[in-house]
């Protein structure tokens, strides 16, 4: 009994892992109609909308599973957007949008929040009276709902705020979201306002954690069961 235990342990893992796919760029994603799957999650219906300033490219910009495992501190499935995303200082702000639809594996509607964090930051020194600033506003949607929530970073000079999460109104859960991240850079002559990744993570019911808690526990009653018949 308890060799079979460690045997559908095992085999879960498995299916987590081959769960994780990677992709290339967001110009192939958007291109081919293309998904990724994290964990329990899938992400697709990618878009992108440039709208000002030097806002990059689409095939440079990169969407993976959270880096090393495909989930955030917290064990929860998220993607990141990896981007070269620079202003340059000519007066003019670079704004623009990422979209994309979350949905959970199964029946069942179990995203309960979201997370979204980055590494926006401003190199140099700005002049006096200059404010360069950098900005993510996310807006989060759910069929049939409308918005259900509002999400947001944030650095300038006095400023950093790179860690956000929001839960949802009307609180749900949901099985279906789509995303919309309005990223703006603006930089001055002395200050650089940049942004090289953005990750995205979601929160469910039961949280990942707790599954595999509940996984130990259930060895750890197979264990006691065990003994007791021995």
């Amino acid at each position: 009994m308890l060799k079979r235990s460690f045997l559908i342990a095992a085999t879960l893992g498995l299916a987590l892992a081959a769960g994780q796919s990677r992709a290339d760029t967001l110009a192939a994603l958007i291109e081919g109609g293309g998904s990724l799957t994290v964990g329990d999650k899938v992400f697709s219906n990618f878009g992108y909308q440039g709208n000002s300033g030097d806002f990059p490219d689409p095939s440079n910009i990169t969407v993976n599973p959270i880096p090393p495992g495909g989930t955030d501190s917290f064990g929860n499935f998220g993607i990141r957007f990896g981007l070269a995303g620079q202003d340059n200082p000519d007066g003019i702000a670079t704004d623009f949008l990422l979209t994309y639809t979350v949905t959970n594996l199964g029946t069942t509607p179990l995203i309960t929040d979201v997370h979204l964090s980055s590494n926006l930051s401003i190199a140099g020194t700005p002049a006096t009276g200059d404010h360069p600033f950098g900005t993510i506003v996310e807006s989060i949607s759910a069929p049939g709902v409308g918005r259900v929530a509002q999400v947001n970073n944030s650095v300038t000079t006095s400023t950093t705020s790179l860690s956000a999460v929001a839960s949802f109104i009307p609180p749900g859960p949901y099985q279906t979201l789509t995303i919309t991240k309005d990223v703006q850079l603006f930089s001055t002559p002395g200050a650089i306002a940049t942004v090289s990744f953005i990750d995205q993570s979601f929160s469910q019911v039961p949280e990942p954690g707790s599954l595999a808690l509940l996984g130990l526990g259930g060895l750890g009653l197979v264990g006691l069961t065990w003994r007791r018949r021995r």
